[in-house]
């Protein structure tokens, strides 16, 4: 093994070890090094299976023998699998035991990622269903925030941000309706790209992803947009798939010399009275100016407005017609919580429906108004973050105000990345958010490549930072 990469601390981030596997590092050292890394940890929830050493480290060695060649650029990195995806013959749960099924076929963003030299290490846990974003509603264990047990993990893509913030992952295949690609990230010091909905294809999916985009949390947003680079297609199997994807490819050219971005006001502003992630926050607007930036603060309670209206209005039934059938058989299945969510799905009307869906047209025109005097829209990712004894004493309260700027990107066909803003006196990591208007994928992302290379924050608990993942 290469003497510049440490089997215990050093970075998964693709560059790195790229550098590590010309120096020498093989897949079977990698990955024994990983599986040593998660038996540190000992029992964090992070894993619903994971997959034997021994037959990881098989197919690591089938890569060794073959080499490593242009076809396959992830060749080597491992990864781990949001339990709502789906790989023929591993059980798949979406988090809830009873609702066991065995899969006869790999959903097609594990299979081309594996076909790219990725190895899969196991699935990994969630909210249950995808719906939450706090990582408490699961039946397989709460993962706890990479930086205090006591902490939640952010959700529902929760096993997916702490396998990558605790450095066992080089990256994760997750999804996003409410946040869940971007709150984890947030409260693990990583990054969460989430592209428009449309552009990377959905199907051979558990009906759990049926809502939303597919992404990946990564440890870098250059790694990100790498690895989504690879992935955008026009599916035409995929009702939501949009034909732009076909083409559509991201670069990370340097951002203008002098922009303009949104920030919200202070009456629409919610941070339930967290001054420090108020700071953090701060911060980043700050360093976004130092870049070039000039600050506008906008009204954007219309946009909070229909954040609420994900869960607590009539998009819920989306969700309820996804699960209905297997919910009504035996809602006590699921996670109190869960259970009394997707039970509201049933009560609204047709005629609800298309009164709150003109609201949601009306924030998209809104939206696109405001591209036209700025080149995106800057928010806290979460207002802030809570224990996971507050949280379950309050679940469904707390968990809605989690999403309080996250829920409303997807309903107005928007892509959003979060980045880490720092963290609080107490070490609690918190995340900055930039949101762009459909298809403005690229811009979002070279100003968030941007604001995490002048940060310069220690991703995740390994401590690396951006400046040596180059």
């Amino acid at each position: 093994m290469t003497l510049t990469w440490d089997p215990m601390t050093g970075s998964l981030d693709l560059a790195t070890l790229r550098r590590a596997f010309d120096g020498g590092l093989t897949p079977t050292a990698l990955i024994n090094a990983v599986y040593d890394r998660i038996e540190a940890r000992g029992e964090d929830h992070v894993w619903i299976t994971l997959f034997p050493r021994e037959e990881v480290l098989a197919r690591a060695a089938d890569l060794e023998a073959k080499g490593r060649s242009d076809d396959q650029p992830f060749w080597g990195l491992p990864f781990g699998v949001k339990d709502n995806f789906v790989m023929k013959g591993v059980p798949a749960y979406s988090a809830v035991k009873a609702w066991k099924h065995i899969p006869q076929e790999t959903s097609c963003t594990i299979q081309k990622l594996q076909d790219l030299g990725a190895i899969a290490l196991g699935t990994q846990n969630m909210d249950q269903l995808g719906m939450g974003l706090v990582g408490v509603r699961t039946d397989f264990g709460i993962p706890a925030s990479v930086f205090d047990k006591d902490y939640i993990s952010g959700g529902s893509s929760s096993g997916a941000g702490v396998s990558v913030g605790a450095g066992l992952v080089s990256f994760a295949a997750a999804n996003d309706a409410a946040g869940s690609g971007r709150v984890p990230p947030a409260l693990n010091a990583i990054v969460g790209y989430k592209p428009t909905p449309g552009l990377v294809p959905r199907a051979g999916k558990s009906p759990a992803g049926m809502c939303g985009s597919d992404n990946m949390l990564t440890l870098s947003v250059a790694d990100a947009v790498e690895l989504h680079n690879a992935w955008f297609t026009w599916d035409p199997s995929d009702p939501n798939s949009k034909p732009e994807a076909e083409a559509f490819r991201i670069t990370l050219a340097p951002i203008p010399a002098a922009f303009r971005f949104a920030i919200p006001d202070q009456q629409s502003i919610f941070f339930d009275g967290d001054a420090e992630a108020e700071k953090l926050f701060r911060h980043s607007v700050e360093v976004l100016k130092s870049l070039g930036g000039e600050a506008v603060e906008v009204d954007v309670s219309d946009y909070l407005t229909v954040a609420r209206m994900l869960y607590e209005g009539v998009f819920i039934a989306q969700r309820h017609a996804n699960f209905h059938q297997r919910f009504d058989q035996d809602p006590s299945a699921l996670h109190p919580a869960t259970a009394e969510i997707l039970s509201w799905g049933a009560k609204w009307t047709a005629t609800e429906v298309f009164k709150q869906m003109y609201i949601v047209n009306a924030a998209k025109q809104n939206f696109r108004k405001l591209l036209k005097e700025v080149d995106f829209l800057v928010t806290p990712t979460t207002p802030t973050t809570y224990t996971i004894a507050r949280l379950e004493a309050d679940n469904i309260r707390l968990n809605a105000n989690m999403g309080s700027y996250t829920n409303f990107v997807n309903l107005l066909d928007l892509p959003a990345i979060s980045v880490p803003a720092g963290r609080r006196p107490d070490g609690l990591s918190l995340g900055t958010m930039l949101i762009g208007g459909t298809l403005e994928d690229e811009k979002i992302c070279r100003f968030g490549h941007a604001l995490q290379s002048a940060m310069n924050l220690p991703v995740g608990i390994t401590g690396t930072r951006p400046s040596e993942m180059i």
